[in-house]
C-alpha cells in the first residue's frame, strides 16, 4: 500500500509533530510504502522537524510561497505523479489538496487536529463538509470532545475517532546539557520546574501563564517557569507578553528548541493555558515519561486529564483559578509517575494509534 500524508508545513507544531510520528511508525511496514509532502516552502526552522523524519519515510516539498492558486494545481499534478493508494492530510492541507483528491477518487482521511469548529474559516468549513458529504474523504477526531464538535458541525455520521498517539520520550545528545541548565535553577530539591511548549499566539494564551505564573512568585514560591516556541507567528503578541514578565530570574524564554524532550523529562511539570485546543500531543509526550500537565480545561484536554488523578485543571480562564492549579504541583503534588506512563502506554502509544489507522486505510479502500 502507498501511503500520502500531506501537511500544510513542517513548523514545529503539534499536527505536523503527529504526522511524522505516524509516518515513522507506519514505514516500519516493510508491505508500506510512506511519503510526506509539505506544501510550504522549506525554510530553517522547518529543519527542526524535518530532521525528525525515519531516512525509510519519503519527502518531498512544494515550495509554496504566498497564496498563489496555482498550488492546487501542483498538488494535483504532485497526486497524479505518485499514484498513492491512499491520502492522509493535516492542518489546511485538505483544502490546499482538494482538487487534485476529488481528481484522483483515491480515499483521503483527514485529522482534525483541532475542535472541528476551530480549524479553519466558515467558509472552508462549509467546502470540508461538501468533501465529507459527496466524495471519498473522512474526518477523523483525535478525542471525544473534538468528535462531538466534528458531529456537531458536519452531522451524527461521522463517527471515526482515534485518539492521538505519540512516540515516547528519549533524550537527545543535548540531554546532559540542558540537565546542566536546568539543574542551576534549583535552588533545592524543592525548586518546581514548569515548562511550556507552543508558538506565541492568542490561542495558547501564555498572557494567562504568565500572569498566573508571576503570582505564584508573589507568594515566594521556589519555582521556574521555562517557555518553549517561536516568537515570530505573530511578533506582537510574543512582544506583549514578553513585556508582562517582572521577574525575569524565573520566567525564561526560550525561543525554538529541537530538543524539547530533554526539557520535558527534566520538569516537574507541564504547561498549557490555551482558550481552546484538540488533543495536544505534548500532554502525551510529558505523560510518557511520568510529568504531569497543568492546564486549562478545554478541548479533548479533559478526555486525557483528569484532575488530581494524572494532572491539574483550572476550574476557569480566570488568573486566580489557574494560579491555583499551578500551586498544586508545588504543595500537594502526590501523583505517582508510574501512574501516568501505564496511563500513556495503555491509550495513547503510537504503535496502537497507526495501527488503528492503518486498519481505517484499509477499510476506505
Amino acid at each position: 500500500m502507498k501511503i500520502l500524508h500531506i501537511s500544510s508545513d513542517m513548523h514545529t507544531g503539534g499536527a505536523q509533530k503527529f504526522c511524522i510520528d505516524i509516518c515513522n511508525e507506519l514505514v516500519k511496514n516493510r508491505d508500506l510504502e510512506v511519503i510526506i509532502c509539505s506544501i510550504e516552502k522549506m525554510s530553517e526552522k522547518q529543519q527542526i522537524m524535518y530532521q525528525k523524519i525515519s531516512p525509510d519515510v519519503k519527502f518531498l516539498s512544494l515550495d509554496k510561497v504566498g497564496k498563489s492558486p496555482l498550488i492546487a494545481f501542483k498538488i494535483a499534478k504532485m497526486i497524479f505523479s505518485i499514484k498513492p493508494d491512499i491520502t492522509h492530510t493535516h492542518t489546511r492541507a485538505q483544502m490546499f489538496s482538494a482538487l487534485g483528491l476529488v481528481l484522483f477518487r483515491r480515499p483521503n482521511i483527514h485529522t482534525i487536529h483541532s475542535v472541528a469548529h476551530k480549524e479553519t474559516t466558515k467558509g472552508r468549513l462549509r467546502f470540508y463538509k461538501f468533501l465529507y458529504d459527496f466524495f471519498n474523504f473522512t474526518p477523523v477526531s483525535i478525542s471525544e470532545q473534538v468528535l462531538k464538535s466534528t458531529q456537531d458541525l458536519y452531522g451524527k455520521k461521522y463517527v471515526e475517532k482515534i485518539d492521538n498517539g505519540v512516540k515516547k520520550l528519549e533524550k537527545t545528545d543535548k540531554y546532559q546539557e540542558t540537565k546542566e541548565f536546568i539543574d542551576k535553577l534549583r535552588k533545592s530539591k524543592n525548586t518546581k520546574i514548569f515548562v511550556s511548549i507552543g508558538r506565541f499566539y492568542n490561542v495558547k494564551n501564555q498572557e494567562l501563564l504568565i500572569a498566573a505564573f508571576e503570582a505564584l512568585l508573589d507568594d515566594e514560591t521556589d519555582a521556574h517557569l521555562l517557555i518553549l516556541g517561536s516568537l515570530d507567528v505573530v511578533p506582537a503578541y510574543a512582544k506583549k507578553c514578553e513585556n508582562m514578565i517582572k521577574t525575569k530570574s524565573n520566567i525564561h524564554l526560550l525561543g525554538e528548541r529541537a530538543n524539547v524532550s530533554d526539557y520535558l523529562i527534566e520538569s516537574d511539570a507541564l504547561c498549557f493555558s490555551s482558550i481552546y485546543e484538540g488533543l495536544p500531543m505534548a500532554i502525551i509526550e510529558a505523560m510518557s515519561v511520568g510529568v504531569p500537565t497543568v492546564s486549562t480545561a478545554v478541548g479533548g484536554i479533559p478526555d486525557v486529564i483528569v484532575d488530581g488523578k494524572n494532572g491539574y485543571l483550572s476550574d476557569d480562564m480566570s488568573v486566580k483559578s489557574y494560579k491555583e492549579a499551578l500551586k498544586k504541583v508545588v504543595v500537594n503534588n502526590t501523583l505517582d509517575k508510574n501512574i501516568l506512563i501505564q496511563h500513556y502506554e495503555k491509550h495513547y502509544e503510537i504503535k496502537d494509534c497507526a495501527n488503528r489507522y492503518l486498519e481505517l486505510y484499509r477499510k476506505k479502500l
